[in-house]
């Protein structure tokens, strides 16, 4: 809520108190008007620009692909890259870098999801929790024909960092095997989802010996956060990629 052009946007939804995010999400799907729902989660920090730039990205993705299913700013692709751009807070750094053309991935994260209501695509109130809805929303846009893509629109997820995935991703885990067996493995932005959760029992195994590692926390200030990693060039400006791609 205090990115900088908030409040110019055509539709503000705020849920809370759901006990699912797609709970929340098709709770806020089907009161918008309008067509195209930018769906993030409350510690996001949208730069000036953000808007207009990734506006801008849709417009040119629709004229080559019209039906595409999911947008988002980090995912990985079907042979296992990593492709977005943004900083994790809980994380400490930069993921990944700008870049110019939408890549087609078969999964995103969820911090930042853009789905057309057009399309029909509706989240899947049967999974619990807070975990792994946009995997679960990308294969519901295979499963129509529909491709996802990450696109270059450079924001701060403004988070507190884990040691461990909690429980809750465990169990968000078991429920997309289940749902998708026929298409396993599943690539995900976090780890691959297999029929044995072979990724999943390493994780909790190398958690348990990493105990003492340190995680980020959230900033006070993100626009001034956002302001020094540009001064420091750590990152490019809010829409250079899609600019690039428009000249």
């Amino acid at each position: 809520m205090r990115s900088p052009e908030i409040e110019s946007v055509k539709e503000l939804l705020v849920r809370r108190g759901c006990s699912s995010a797609a709970q929340a999400y098709n709770s806020g799907m089907n009161a918008a008007m309008s067509d195209t729902i930018v769906f993030a989660h409350q510690d996001v920090f949208f730069p000036e620009g953000w808007f207009k730039s990734v506006a801008e990205t849709i417009s040119l993705l629709s004229a080559r692909d019209p039906h595409w299913g999911v947008l988002g700013v980090f995912g990985i692709t079907a042979s296992g890259e990593e492709t977005g751009h943004l900083y994790s807070m809980g994380l400490q750094r930069v993921l990944g870098r700008a870049f110019e053309e939408p890549v087609e991935v078969c999964s995103l994260d969820e911090v930042v999801l853009i789905v057309r209501r057009s399309s029909g695509l509706q989240f899947d109130e049967g999974l619990p929790g807070f975990h792994l809805y946009g995997t679960d929303i990308c294969l519901a846009a295979r499963c129509q024909g529909l491709k996802c893509y990450a696109i270059s629109a450079f924001c701060v997820h403004n988070s507190n960092g884990l040691d461990k995935l909690p429980s809750a991703y465990s169990s968000a885990f078991f429920y997309i095997r289940d749902k998708w067996r026929n298409q396993l493995p599943i690539r995900t932005p976090c780890m691959v989802i297999t029929r044995w959760a072979l990724p999943l029992l390493r994780h909790c195994l190398e958690s348990r010996l990493a105990r003492n590692r340190k995680s980020g926390t959230r900033c006070e200030d993100p626009a001034a956060f956002y302001k020094q990693l540009l001064k420091e060039n750590r990152i490019e400006g809010v829409g250079a990629a899609a600019l690039e791609c428009i000249r």
